[in-house]
């Protein structure tokens, strides 16, 4: 019977086609398959070992002919659409970078960094805004350098006055005159620091390092301590060595004052450590 049908209908063995049996199981199960390569549909005969079969079909065909075609026209626009973006992005992606790196020069210190974009750029508004930054940030610096130089003058002229007064003093003893020498020294030590921290636009607190005679240095600052606390005892023990690590002894003497004032304000009457050894 001629149906005037545009693909083949046929009634061929089973065994012509050679299935997965996934495939061969849903043709036993009544279902209809697909052969993709063949552009072919495939329905058993029930109670046989034969099959319907349909196809090729063209329109699978020139279904598959359409996905290239698909294929290749997402791809033309995807490089047509790319390549001005492309063209759009590089600028700005210049001036991103060049943003980038001027944030990462004024953050490692180099505080007169600034930043300048062309006219018309779309990064010139964010361009004026890290130099204002820039600009205010400098200027706290200043304020900052101002203020501690201000305040180190002026701590400056009363120290002068109570040393001078100390000297002319009769009343201390020599302990009590040279504990308070000793706390004088070291304030005008902490106002010289202030003052070249004050000169520098990134302070280093540089390290002077020696090794010191450490019972020794420890028996001398405690006495100084205990000639101004006498209602209240000290005992510092050390482990006697041969040599001890190199020290900053300026910075020593505030670790130690600021334990032994903190112990002595809380203590009832005597102030005791227990050394230890640490491994090497």
């Amino acid at each position: 019977m001629d149906l005037n049908l545009s693909f083949d209908l046929r009634v061929e063995p089973l065994s012509k086609y050679h299935l997965d049996d996934i495939s061969m199981h849903r043709l036993r199960g009544g279902e209809i398959v697909a052969l993709d390569d063949q552009y072919t549909f495939l329905q058993r005969i029930p109670r046989s070992h034969y099959v319907l079969a349909v196809g090729p079909v063209p329109y699978l065909y020139y279904l598959h002919q359409m996905r290239l075609l698909d294929i290749a026209l997402i791809a033309f626009i995807a490089i047509s659409l790319a390549f001005p973006v492309f063209i759009w992005m590089r600028p700005h992606w210049q001036d991103m970078l060049k943003l980038e790196a001027a944030a990462q020069r004024f953050g490692d210190g180099h505080l007169n960094e600034r930043i300048h974009f062309d006219e018309g750029s779309s990064f010139e508004r964010l361009g004026v805004a890290f130099n204002q930054m820039a600009d205010n940030i400098n200027a706290l610096i200043a304020s900052k350098k101002q203020l501690i130089d201000g305040i180190a003058h002026e701590l400056r002229t009363p120290l002068v006055r109570l040393r001078y007064r100390l000297e002319m003093s009769d009343n201390l003893s020599a302990a009590e005159s040279q504990a308070l020498n000793r706390d004088i020294s070291q304030l005008e030590a902490l106002i010289e620091e202030l003052l070249t921290y004050a000169r520098l636009d990134r302070p280093q607190n540089e390290l002077h390092l020696s090794e010191p005679d450490l019972p020794l240095w420890l028996s001398t600052h405690l006495a100084d301590i205990q000639a101004v606390t006498p209602d209240k005892t000290v005992r510092i023990k050390t482990l006697m060595q041969d040599h001890y690590a190199a020290l900053d002894m300026r910075l020593m003497e505030r670790v130690l004052d600021n334990l032994l004032n903190n112990a002595l304000r809380y203590c009832h009457s005597t102030v005791e450590n227990q050394p230890a050894t640490v491994g090497e």
